[in-house]
């Protein structure tokens, strides 16, 4: 089993020896007070460096009240738990032995806690703090505990008092918001001030595009205030004390195989140096102009995990996104050059949460359609789905604002190959099962009914996976196929059908409101993607589509298909060609 003893100003009988890629070792010798690092796809943000930090002041301020912020309730559950989760156990820690997940943690008598290990016997899982609801909350056998919030739901993380705050995808932070949770590491000073992690944060997140709705390049101004000099200095300590203590253990394995006075001398001189080393590492980290560390690094960090084939797929499908995405560059896209070019805020909502919902929710629970607040539960759902390695669903409704027709994007969901639409129907199925009006209106592209004649077409196939559960029995649902006999929709039609639709110049046609969080993916997808020019003729740039398949949902533009296919219906397509009448005029057939 593998542990590590609290961090002392001495050094520990006991070394834990594990991989970790270039900044990750970086992060841990410079184990600063406050951590901000912009790294490349693939680097290990999560489960390497967030989680050996999560570590290290888990020893450090042993019941200690810390706690994580995410973007959204569901990435929080979906993504950032699960890889917290992979990281513990990647390194030893085993749920029910080193951590419990919103369960009280457990109490011993005094002939139990005798019988405890050395490692846990001081602790006993209590928290400094006290915890009125276990809610959202891991607690180690430290006593540390970390809950967890969104920044989708403030209420969250309100009223908190912590220590130390973690978030991965800050990019994804508005600035104002973060800083209000900021305010929450505050307190406990007499307990925790010793600590250089006390009042401090890491924030972890690939490079931020401005040019991209949603997200923000706060982070980078973090490198003002490091004092790169200070910086500098505590590597080198802390490469000195990495020597000293890699001299001690050489001491200590002899002394244990030949135990001779003067094997003994060596070795206590040795035990000596490395703890003076280490009291002079741990002393220079508690400067107040050394609290700050900012690094930005590439993929390549982890290359030895990513292994080369993995950087030549990338580079073979998308050279922008590797300027971004991989290497870390600033990114040079201008608005100029997106496809969905009038695409803007006012296109997003972000008070689309049911917060009743939600707080009926806890970290490893399933969220369903009750938590989306604008979801009328008894009127049908449209959707628009593109078939592919990755299946993408775009869920709406029909509402009115303002006095006008509105189409409402409540909801995104997606399945990546070996996933196909039998499971992307169950997931839809799983999701919207509260629903009392089980009526669904299907949009797609023409293929879908390439091969509707021997019932294979992939329409009827997600009809099918939709009416029917996997053992053939019916579910109650009813899907309406829409684009039974639709012609091609080409790339450049829809360039100008979206300038005419997102632009709001056409009245005829309707107001687009896409939720913010919940189709969150969607979001990034319009956004990112880019136009490619061809004799004067604009056309969407699909190479994204070529990335590896665990990069789709988030940097391809596949998902906005989807979106293509629910709005560019027959009638709206001939709206903005100006091809069906304005009622009343004499253009309209029924004025005689």
């Amino acid at each position: 089993m593998s542990y590590r003893k609290k961090v002392k100003a001495e050094v520990s009988d006991i070394v834990d020896v594990q991989y970790q890629n270039k900044f990750a070792q970086i992060a841990s010798l410079v184990g600063p007070c406050r951590l901000f690092g912009i790294l490349g796809r693939g680097s290990a943000k999560t489960t390497d460096i967030q989680v050996e930090r999560l570590i290290d002041i888990m020893y450090d301020m042993p019941g200690a009240p810390c706690a994580w912020v995410a973007d959204t309730f569901s990435n929080l559950t979906a993504n950032v738990l699960p890889a917290v989760l992979e990281g513990l156990e990647r390194k030893g820690f085993r749920e029910g032995i080193h951590y419990v997940i919103e369960k009280e943690p457990p109490t011993f008598t005094d002939k139990e806690k005798e019988a405890l290990p050395d490692w846990l016997r001081p602790h006993f899982w209590k928290p400094f703090n006290k915890l009125v609801s276990y809610k959202r909350t891991i607690i180690f056998f430290t006593g540390m505990n970390v809950r967890f919030g969104s920044l989708d739901r403030p209420s969250s993380l309100a009223g908190s008092s912590v220590v130390h705050l973690f978030g991965d995808e800050a990019k994804y932070f508005k600035e104002e918001k973060i800083a209000n949770q900021l305010k929450a590491v505050r307190g406990y000073r007499t307990q925790y001030g010793h600590s250089v992690y006390y009042r401090g944060v890491t924030f972890t997140s690939d490079i931020a595009d401005p040019s991209h709705i949603g997200e923000y390049d706060w982070m980078r101004k973090e490198v003002r205030n490091m004092n790169i000099d200070k910086i500098l200095l505590i590597m080198k300590v802390g490469l000195v004390y990495n020597e000293a203590l890699q001299e001690f253990i050489v001491a200590k394995q002899e002394y244990q195989k030949n135990p001779t006075a003067a094997n003994a001398t060596t070795y206590k001189n040795k035990l000596k140096t490395a703890n003076l080393w280490k009291a002079r590492w741990v002393e220079l980290r508690r400067m107040d102009d050394a609290r700050t560390f900012f690094l930005r690094a590439s993929s390549y960090v982890n290359v030895d995990i990513l292994t080369e084939g993995w950087f030549a797929d990338a580079i073979a499908a998308d050279f922008n996104d590797l300027r971004t995405a991989i290497l870390s560059c600033k990114p040079s896209l201008k608005s100029g050059d997106r496809f969905y070019a009038a695409l803007g805020e006012q296109h997003f909502y972000k008070d689309g949460i049911n917060e009743d919902a939600y707080d009926q929710l806890g970290l490893l629970d399933k969220e369903d359609c009750r938590v989306l607040k604008y979801l009328n539960l008894y009127k049908p759902l449209h959707l628009g789905i593109d078939f592919g390695n990755m299946c993408s669903l775009s869920v709406a409704q029909e509402d009115r604002v303002q006095g006008r027709e509105c189409l409402r994007v409540l909801k995104f969901l997606h399945t990546l190959a070996p996933e196909y639409l039998v499971e992307l129907g169950e997931k839809f199925r799983n999701y919207f099962a509260p629903m009392q009006n089980k009526t669904v209106h299907l949009f797609y592209d023409r293929a879908g009914n390439s091969y509707k004649m021997v019932q294979k077409d992939q329409a009827t196939e997600f009809k099918r996976a939709i009416e029917r559960d996997k053992d053939g029995k019916r579910t109650g649902w009813t899907v309406i196929l829409e684009s039974i006999g639709q012609g091609n929709i080409g790339q450049p039609e829809e360039y100008d059908f979206m300038l005419k639709l997102l632009s709001g110049s056409n009245p005829r046609l309707p107001i687009i409101l896409i939720d913010y969080y919940a189709a969150k993916h969607l979001r990034q997808s319009l956004e990112g993607a880019r136009t490619k020019i061809k004799s004067g003729v604009v056309f969407k740039d699909k190479r994204s589509e070529q990335l590896p398949i665990d990069q789709l949902p988030s940097q391809s533009t596949n998902p906005s298909d989807s979106f293509k296919y629910l709005l560019m219906t027959k009638q709206r397509r001939k709206i903005a060609k100006g091809k069906v009448p304005i009622a009343g005029t004499f253009a309209d057939p029924s004025i005689v």
